[in-house]
């Protein structure tokens, strides 16, 4: 059965809440989707003291960062899936291009492939007022459809 547009919608909508409001480790980042269409999501993550792991720079720690690539590209997938559809991470492979200043993050999550049972996903992360990401991930999630 086709989704009608304000299925798609209000399935959409649901989901946000979900991610920004029941997920914990979201809710530790502080988490806020800006965008969120069928096969592509972009998020803020504020900066917090706390996400700091280059002390004596101020930059950011990459396994925050790679948390919040996996989080934008777990996005992205279950944008992609039926709410009883269940998505999980299998693989994420992350480039880190240059540090992340004491800023926001910004990720951007694009569809790359949605298989019978594996989505992959390309993710961007940078800040505000720079071209140049600070990393660059590969994502790739195990779907259970249904049938």
């Amino acid at each position: 059965m086709k989704e009608n547009t304000t299925e798609k919608e209000q399935r959409l909508a649901l989901l946000k809440k979900v991610i920004e409001d029941q997920m914990p480790v979201n809710k530790l980042l502080g988490m806020e989707i800006i965008a969120l269409n069928k096969g592509y999501a972009k998020v803020k993550v504020p900066f917090k003291n706390e996400f700091v792991g280059d002390f004596k720079r101020g930059l950011w720690h990459g396994g925050v960062l790679a948390g919040v690539a996996d989080s934008a590209g777990g996005l992205v997938a279950l944008s992609l899936a039926h709410p009883d559809e269940q998505v999980n991470t299998i693989d994420m492979r992350i480039d880190y291009l240059h540090g992340a200043k004491e800023e926001d993050i910004f990720a951007e999550g694009h569809l790359i492939k949605s298989g019978k049972r594996v989505i992959v996903t390309d993710v961007k992360l940078f800040q505000k007022g720079n071209d140049q990401p600070v990393a660059v991930a590969r994502c790739a999630y195990s779907i259970l459809r249904k049938r």
